[in-house]
């Protein structure tokens, strides 16, 4: 998991565009769903994460994700930010398993109102991508509700794009 998490950063860093198939957006539902939560990963030599940095994140994250609608603009790139920090620490970083589902929660919710932000301004391939990453953190940290907002989240663009078919695998899947 910390492999693909990376691969999904590095993409959406370098901005590559990829399409995610109807099949592949169903089974990666299917499988957060019936799939069992794995184990946080910490780096063994990482630097120990500090309280202060987390509950910051955490602050700031709230801060951020609560401006109007009309000032997205200006708060993506801090978004991204915070999104990237906290998945910094999270590969490279030591902490306590408290700490991992307190980030990784952290990166689920910035990845779900990073995914809006696309969203709203028609971006749907990052978007998705985001609705992804933060799938995949919701699942370490096993928040299942989040992860079951975020496979809604991704069924409503699928339906927003007139894909039902994809919209439909994604809030039947199990």
């Amino acid at each position: 998991m910390p492999a693909l998490r990376e691969a999904l950063r590095t993409a959406m860093e370098r901005r590559a565009l990829f399409t995610i198939s109807d099949a592949a957006l169903t089974a990666l539902a299917a499988d957060r769903a019936l799939g069992p939560t794995s184990a946080l990963a910490q780096a063994p030599d990482g630097k120990p994460i500090g309280e202060e940095l987390v509950a910051f994140l955490e602050t700031s994250a709230r801060r951020l994700s609560s401006h109007a609608t009309e000032q997205r603009q200006h708060t993506a790139v801090l978004l991204d930010a915070h999104l990237s920090a906290a998945t910094d620490v999270l590969t490279h970083g030591c902490y306590t398993p408290t700490t991992g589902l307190r980030l990784n929660t952290l990166a689920a919710s910035l990845s779900q109102t990073a995914a809006w932000h696309r969203f709203d301004l028609g971006h749907h391939t990052h978007a998705s991508q985001y609705w992804i990453v933060g799938l995949h953190n919701a699942h370490a940290a096993g928040d299942h509700g989040m992860g079951a907002g975020l496979l809604g989240d991704l069924a409503y663009q699928a339906a927003w794009r007139n894909d039902q078919t994809t919209a439909a695998g994604i809030s039947t899947t199990p």
